[in-house]
């Protein structure tokens, strides 16, 4: 967790769950659990997701660098989850990458 003066605060992970467990009571939920399935899910690389997607692996880079669609940066490297993306797509309305439905048409079609 990040602090606004820049520095870190870690817990354990038994403090950090029953923090978890507190906060949910204030606001009346439950906490996230985290073994959820976005936890399961592998981060793969550009290249490795951009095969998933059937898109280009520059695209999926450039993408990612301007902000369009979701990712995590590891230091210097750029990792995804396709689940993300694909509900990125979902929620922005656009069919998801790689997709048959595009707004252009061949003319012959």
């Amino acid at each position: 967790m990040a602090l606004p003066d820049g520095r870190w605060l870690a817990f354990d992970r038994e403090t950090f769950a029953a923090a978890l467990t507190a906060g949910a009571e204030l606001i009346g939920s439950t906490p996230p659990s985290p073994t959820g399935s976005a936890a399961a899910e592998p981060l793969l690389d550009a290249g490795q997701a951009a095969a998933q997607l059937s898109v280009t692996t520059r695209w999926l880079e450039d993408s990612a660098r301007a902000g369009i669609i979701p990712h995590h940066r590891l230091g210097r490297f750029i990792r995804f989850r396709v689940s993300e993306i694909a509900a990125h797509c979902r929620i922005e309305g656009a069919p998801p990458p790689g997709s048959t439905d595009s707004q252009f048409r061949n003319a012959n079609s």
